[in-house]
């Protein structure tokens, strides 16, 4: 204001106040514009500065949202499938011990049926040799019978003979009569003593008989015992062979397991480095870019709506000249 009042007391003094009040209005008023154009300006280039950084902004923390949630799509679908891989193994694992099991069941049958034809077979053995025993016991009976008959017959025909040389022989001397009397006796004592010889021979080969069947039988019975023992071993050590092959694929299961358990581990921390890897990334370039933005707002020159400061005289003259009003002057 005091710069104008100079120039306008030095340059147009000869105008009247009329027209020095006007060119000081338009003057003040197209510096006032000006300064409006260059404030509106600035705030225009902050705001699409601001914009910008926004929009930057908005575009990192996008591309990273859509990064953690393709690799968390990524994770999920790994576990997914792992879980999938573990239900099949459990799967087959069931079907392997049900298979086994009916194996095992299968094998308990055959061998329980085995053991009853083997029964049943020695049942019907024993039954046929005890008929046999007893078709043997009835024949020698019936022989001794029929060897009895025979004695009995042959004792009466020789006492009917010897009655009959008695009585022929009764007037033969007494002496005679004795001593074939004693003879007859004693044919018959010796005749009596050998069948009971023969009987006692009979007897004892059927004791002898007897005592070899129950040895037979013994020795059957105890190679059936024997038998059945090395079955049972056999069986036994079957399903000791079982027990333990079922014990190792049960460790071999439980160590799978465990190896699936700490590669699923790994897995799940190594994602989990990945992604504070990743996080820590998009925060770094999220920093970086609004230290950017701050460094280009720094560089930017300050705009505030201040006062104009007070010009040199020069400038004031150079600005004025290039004026309308001034050019109506003559340019003073």
């Amino acid at each position: 204001m005091m710069v104008w009042k100079r120039r306008s007391d030095q340059g147009i003094k000869e105008l009247p106040e009329e027209r020095k009040a006007l060119a000081e209005r338009y003057t003040i008023d197209a510096e006032e514009a000006e300064r409006r154009e260059e404030i509106a300006a600035a705030a225009a280039a902050t705001e699409v500065e601001e914009q910008a950084r926004r929009d930057a902004q908005a575009e990192i923390e996008r591309k990273t949202a859509e990064e953690e949630a393709r690799r968390a799509a990524e994770v999920e679908e790994r576990a997914r499938r792992a879980a999938e891989a573990e239900r099949e193994r459990r799967a087959a694992d069931e079907r392997a011990r049900r298979a086994a099991e009916e194996d095992a069941r299968r094998a308990a049958e055959a061998e329980e049926a085995a053991r009853r034809r083997a029964e049943a077979e020695e049942q019907a053995r024993l039954a046929a040799e005890a008929e046999e025993a007893r078709r043997v016991a009835e024949e020698q009976a019936r022989l001794a019978a029929e060897a009895e008959e025979a004695r009995r017959v042959a004792e009466a025909e020789e006492r009917a003979r010897l009655a009959a040389e008695e009585e022929a022989r009764r007037a033969a001397e007494a002496e005679e009569a004795r001593r074939v009397a004693e003879a007859e006796e004693q044919a018959r004592v010796v005749a009596e003593a050998e069948e009971a010889r023969r009987f006692a021979e009979a007897e004892e080969a059927r004791r002898a008989a007897e005592a070899e069947e129950r040895a037979r039988h013994a020795a059957a019975e105890e190679v059936r015992l024997a038998a059945e023992a090395e079955a049972e071993a056999r069986r036994r050590a079957e399903v000791e062979e079982q027990a333990r092959l079922a014990a190792e694929a049960e460790e071999q299961a439980r160590l799978a397991e465990e190896r699936r358990l700490a590669r699923e581990e790994q897995a799940r921390l190594a994602a989990e480095a990945e992604a504070a890897r990743i996080a820590a990334e998009a925060e770094e370039a999220r920093l970086a870019a609004e230290a950017e933005l701050e460094r280009d707002a720094a560089a930017e020159p300050a705009t505030t709506p201040e006062e104009p400061a007070l010009v040199s005289e020069s400038a004031a003259n150079e600005r004025n000249e290039e004026l309308p009003i001034y050019r109506w002057f003559g340019g003073t």
